[in-house]
């Protein structure tokens, strides 16, 4: 358990999210082709004046999807208020109190934690899904990408089951596993969006960096009771549903709009 909650252990987890992007490097290496993999970078890696209007707006629908995901839930009476409170000084996220908050989140998105999201991003939706659309189609390459995504996080939720089995000890190991593989497939549409929008792995870089230094909230403070333990699970996964379908709206506004504004 101390293990889990060290500077190490995170410093570890952190670093991880590089290993897409050097497993792509270490094949260009064993395939001879290192010049085809920097041009892959330099392709995926664009300035722009779209690709970084879309990156600071990127991380608007995760902060959204947070603001309506825990006001819905404490209207279900699925929120510890105390725990959130004790959490963030708050007892909801629809108050401009909020604002200081989700700024630190926005803030964290678009600069540590985006630049941490790169290495991911540059594998799972920059090189996986651009090769997999070409066969499979967007949903195809949704699925299959999330799901490898997902699985690839197995580790790392395993090696955190002792802060798992204490925070959160409605949630068996192996729900935990198929909420994240469900997870990361709803997340890659929208983190595919902003790929394709913006031509750029930066915008996608900041939504999911926003949604690292943000949803961790959540998980924490979320009530389950034993007597009505599978309805309130599926209670919160009905609002999480309803809370991403907003922000995959709200993905393809930003989308559309900035590119409705360069000719």
């Amino acid at each position: 358990m101390s293990l889990v909650g060290s500077a190490a252990f995170n410093a570890v987890m952190a670093s991880c999210m590089f290993m897409p992007l050097l497993s792509l490097c270490l094949l260009s290496l064993i395939y001879g082709r290192p010049g085809a993999f920097m041009g892959f970078i330099f392709m995926w890696l664009k300035i722009d004046l779209i690709s970084l209007m879309m990156f600071l707006l990127a991380p608007i629908p995760p902060i959204v999807a947070l603001v309506v995901y825990v006001e819905a839930m404490r209207v279900l009476g699925m929120i510890k208020v105390d725990a959130l409170k004790r959490i963030t000084g708050l007892e909801g996220f629809a108050s401009a109190g909020a604002l200081k908050i989700l700024g630190v989140g926005y803030v964290s998105g678009v600069t540590v934690n985006a630049l941490f999201a790169l290495g991911e991003e540059f594998g799972w939706r920059a090189y996986l899904m651009s090769s997999l659309v070409r066969y499979v189609e967007i949903l195809g390459s949704v699925i299959v990408a999330g799901a490898i995504w997902g699985l690839w996080h197995v580790p790392v939720i395993l090696s955190a089951k002792p802060l798992l089995e204490k925070c959160f000890p409605w949630m068996p190991l192996e729900l935990a596993l198929v909420n994240n593989v469900v997870s990361c497939i709803v997340l890659s549409y929208p983190l595919y969006l902003l790929l394709v929008s913006s031509g750029s792995v930066l915008p996608p870089a900041a939504f999911h960096g926003t949604v690292n230094a943000l949803w961790q909230i959540p998980q924490f403070v979320m009530r389950v009771r034993d007597e009505h333990k599978y309805r309130d699970i599926a209670k919160a996964a009905v609002t999480s549903v309803f809370a991403w379908s907003v922000a995959i709206v709200i993905t393809l506004g930003i989308g559309e709009g900035c590119s409705s504004l360069i000719p």
